[in-house]
């Protein structure tokens, strides 16, 4: 990776502290598209190399950003109800139709983004009926009367990704940079 890349990679994550991820914003965490699949090792390929130095330069921002993705705090404005009380998908309830503009932190998504809510149901050891479509691993409340809502959760799984990234294991796949158990 030449150096330029490296500097821009970096440039890309500290605009994340800056503005507005727009392309990001709208909707829930944006999924992680499956890579296709590898072709097959030619015979005389190099090997791909993760040099010290790249995995030196990029170990801050990246824990800096699988903090981020841990928690979930915003304020909404817009018109509707809602409740939500959540300890992971296997213990949740909820109820609720509104649609805000949120202002606040949805892991990497900063710091407005849309949400139209409509859902009804309880989810109880992994039965769900209703649309309650958030992390399955997220503890957290939602409250939105009238005008104004609040939200306020963490996601465990992305903490769990922030414990193993400090030896270098990125379990969701969201570093920066070579990674050495590539």
């Amino acid at each position: 990776m030449s150096t330029a890349k490296l500097f821009a990679s970096l440039a890309a994550a500290a605009a994340l502290f800056v503005g507005a991820t727009s392309a990001m914003a709208g909707g829930e965490l944006p999924a992680r598209p499956c890579p296709p699949p590898a072709p097959a090792p030619a015979a005389c390929a190099p090997a791909k190399k993760c040099d010290v130095l790249h995995m030196i330069l990029y170990y801050v921002p990246n824990r800096v950003l699988d903090l981020i993705d841990i928690g979930r705090l915003s304020v909404g404005f817009g018109v509707g109800y809602g409740v939500n009380v959540r300890l992971t998908e296997l213990a949740e309830i909820g109820v609720g139709q509104y649609e805000t503009t949120r202002f606040g932190m949805k892991g990497r998504i900063l710091p407005i983004y849309e949400e139209c809510i409509d859902e009804a149901g309880v989810a109880f050891l992994g039965y769900v009926n209703g649309c309650l479509q958030r992390d399955p691993t997220e503890v957290g409340g939602d409250l939105h009367l009238g005008v104004i809502g609040v939200q306020a959760a963490v996601s465990l799984a992305e903490a769990a990704d922030f414990v193993a990234g400090l030896i270098l294991i990125d379990l969701q796949g969201d570093d920066l940079g070579c990674n050495p158990w590539d």
